[in-house]
């Protein structure tokens, strides 16, 4: 006990020494113990605390203090933290007599002060003026050159002309190719500058394809791929550096259906001379993009979480930034990513990746870039520069090129709202609002006109309302206790002939099942479920009776095998019966009973089609015409006529002559008709109209943390 209690005498007494020590020394003692932690040791957080002690407790040594203030600015500055531009004032500030450290701090805050305002400085936006408006593209490796899908063909322009900088030159058809086509930049530039890849190649609407291109001329390469499913961002494809190769995105070879959504696919390799595709990954996976040398394809896979109780458009999932060796291994998760990025790029030198990033809210608009720092294995990245976008983008990004410029597609602003117009043609009205609707269809008493409704930023956002056939507000209707989110587009959203009731084809919350037919009660009463199964309903429409209700869905040949068919039920409930074979080669859209029940019409193969309701021969209806993966279809009250729209316009075809005649409704020329519906009386027509929301191509620079 004596032994312990001398110990601790001796310690208390050594303690008691050191802080005595301490004390006793001289500021300039102090001053050189404070560049000892600085300057020998690294330890800049000590000599700061050393440093400050200096000017409390040594308060008339100006020379020391002046000394001791500079080098407090010193330290913040190697730690990179603002508070050195203070730190360096202090020393101008307080201590005016020393000018030595005073010249000093003055250099040092000037050069700070520029530093930062560089950091501070914002991304810098170039818009590229394109004469013939391409609403999608792809950057060639040098950065000249865009490359675009217009017209069923492949084009190039050179992004400066012979006017100015900002005034791209003339395009430059480099190839038609069967079938093309492109709505978001997801064609790809090979690294070399040789090769373009683009979906398309063949008519055949039962056939996937990616069609390689050379840029000097010549013949495409058409390489098949396994069925990519319905969702279009499933078909961004990406080249090797040396176009030998393409990544895309598919449904699973062992199932090709889509059994939990539009993220159901994995990556896979192909040689674009031929050969079986190389399956990468083996989980929810799309979106890939080639390194520059052609190590790795990063692409965005996604995971599950729970959805935010009460909001419809939260997907229930985030997408992350993953890597991958394209000759097999495993998958690298890179960056953990609340919310989801999409589409990738990598800079030219493999350093960065930068990507769209789209919020948790089930959106697929963009209004920020976040480009990840990679680490030089790319196994990990680390905290993104994010670039806030002055508007919103719905594309992939279009590349980077050697200058450090991100080209993105950015949408004007845009206006969408209700209008009618006469079914022969005429002036039209708007009877609606601006908003995001959908869906408008006719009550059988012609006095009202049903939609869906999204009110952004609202619990639920997607709302049925309706409006008056004369024009009015929003009025919303009785929606079940239970969320949905319904599917755009092919949600149906159908008035039954008694009008009491509306089918659609729906996942309710929590957004985890697969899309089916329900019928939602306009009095508010509990929905009816008239299908359950793994697949996804699409296009439900009512009989002209109320009796029956057809839709669209997938049938399975095999597991790898299969084909898009029409299913009609009894409207109450009961057994699902197949009305089209693989031969009828029903085509993507919606689908509408004749107005006397015995016929449905689809479209197929460049045509419309019709094949009576209990099955047999179907038939052509009006040939030749162009129609959308998502076009609508309705006949004339009095079936006289059947319309479809295409192109961002309606057509009209009398059937007793075939001919198409567009409707005209005497809005601007750049107004883009989407979903439309037939009044009961047969004499207007109601439509959503949306004007503005063009892509337009911009540049940006000065977004990396080092140029700025």
């Amino acid at each position: 006990m004596k032994t312990h209690r001398l110990l601790a005498t001796v310690l208390v007494f050594a303690l008691v020494s050191a802080a005595t020590a301490y004390a006793q020394q001289s500021a300039e003692e102090r001053y050189q113990a404070g560049l000892y932690q600085e300057e020998v040791q690294g330890d800049l957080q000590r000599a700061i605390e050393i440093y400050r002690q200096i000017l409390e407790d040594f308060p008339d040594s100006r020379a020391v203090g002046a000394k001791a203030q500079l080098h407090i600015g010193h330290c913040y500055e190697k730690l990179g933290l603002r508070q050195a531009q203070q730190a360096y004032q202090r020393v101008i500030d307080d201590y005016p007599e020393h000018r030595d450290e005073v010249a000093v701090a003055r250099e040092r805050l000037a050069s700070l002060n520029h530093a930062l305002a560089e950091l501070d400085r914002k991304p810098t936006f170039r818009k590229i003026e394109i004469a013939s408006k391409p609403q999608n593209g792809v950057l060639s490796p040098d950065g000249n050159r865009l490359a675009f899908i217009s017209e069923g063909a492949v084009w190039v322009v050179p992004l400066q002309g012979n006017v100015g900088p900002d005034i791209a030159g003339e395009p430059v058809r480099l190839a038609e190719v069967p079938g093309v086509w492109d709505y978001w930049s997801l064609l790809a530039w090979s690294a070399d500058g040789e090769w373009i890849a683009v979906n398309g190649g063949t008519e055949d609407e039962d056939v996937d394809a990616v069609s390689v291109i050379p840029v000097s001329g010549g013949e495409p390469r058409v390489v098949h791929v396994p069925d990519r499913g319905g969702h279009a961002w499933s078909y961004r494809v990406s080249l090797s550096p040396d176009g030998q190769r393409v990544a895309f995105s598919a449904l699973e070879v062992e199932s090709l259906q889509e059994v939990s959504g539009v993220l159901d696919r994995r990556i896979y390799v192909v040689p674009t001379r031929g050969g079986h595709p190389e399956q990468l990954t083996f989980a929810a996976s799309r979106l890939p993009a080639f390194s520059p040398d052609g190590e790795l394809v990063a692409y965005v896979g996604y995971r599950g979480r729970e959805a935010k109780k009460g909001d419809i458009t939260d997907a229930p999932f985030d997408g992350d930034l993953w890597v991958v060796p394209p000759d097999g291994g495993t998958p690298v998760k890179v960056a953990n990513v609340s919310g989801k990025v999409r589409g990738p790029v990598w800079s030219p030198d493999g350093r960065f990746i930068a990507a769209h990033h789209e919020p948790e809210a089930g959106s697929n608009v963009s209004k920020e870039i976040w480009v990840f720092p990679l680490s030089p294995d790319a196994s990990s990245a680390g905290e993104p520069t994010k670039i806030t976008l002055p508007r919103m983008s719905m594309n992939m990004l279009a590349g980077w090129t050697p200058n450090d410029e991100l080209g993105v597609f950015l949408e004007r602003e845009s206006r969408l709202a209700v209008y009618t117009v006469p079914a022969s043609g005429g002036k039209a009205v708007q009877v609606s609002p601006e908003g995001v609707v959908i869906y408008p269809r006719w009550s059988p008493d012609g006095e009202r006109v049903f939609l869906r409704l999204v009110r952004p930023g609202e619990i639920p956002p997607v709302r049925m309302a309706y409006i008056l056939a004369d024009g009015g507000d929003f009025v919303e209707i009785p929606w079940p206790e239970r969320a949905f989110m319904s599917r755009v587009p092919g949600g149906g959203h159908n008035v039954s002939p008694d009008g009491r009731r509306i089918v659609i084809s729906a996942s309710p919350e929590p957004y985890s099942e697969s899309l089916d037919v329900w019928i939602i009660r306009l009095d508010g009463g509990p929905p009816t479920r008239l299908t359950s199964d793994e697949s996804h309903e699409r296009y439900p429409c009512w009989s002209p009776d109320g009796r029956w209700i057809a839709f669209t869905d997938w049938h399975d040949n095999s597991e790898d095998e299969g084909f898009d068919a029409i299913y009609i039920l009894p409207a109450e409930g009961g057994e699902i019966r197949q009305v089209t074979s693989e031969s009828d080669r029903v085509g993507g859209g919606a689908i509408a009973f004749a107005p006397d029940g015995k016929r449905i019409a689809f479209f197929s193969g460049g045509a419309i089609k019709t094949i009576p309701v209990e099955g047999g021969q179907s038939e052509v209806l009006v040939a030749e015409i162009e129609y959308g993966r998502h076009s609508n279809l309705a006949y004339s009250p009095d079936g006289s006529k059947i319309a479809h729209n295409a192109g961002g316009k309606i057509w009209i075809t009398p059937l007793a002559t075939g001919v198409l005649e567009e409707l005209r409704t005497g809005l601007p020329e750049d107004a883009r008709l989407s979903e439309f519906g037939w009044s009961p009386d047969g004499e207007k027509i109601v439509f959503t109209a949306s004007t503005g929301g063009e892509q337009e191509f911009w540049l940006i620079r000065d977004f990396l943390p080092e140029q700025r």
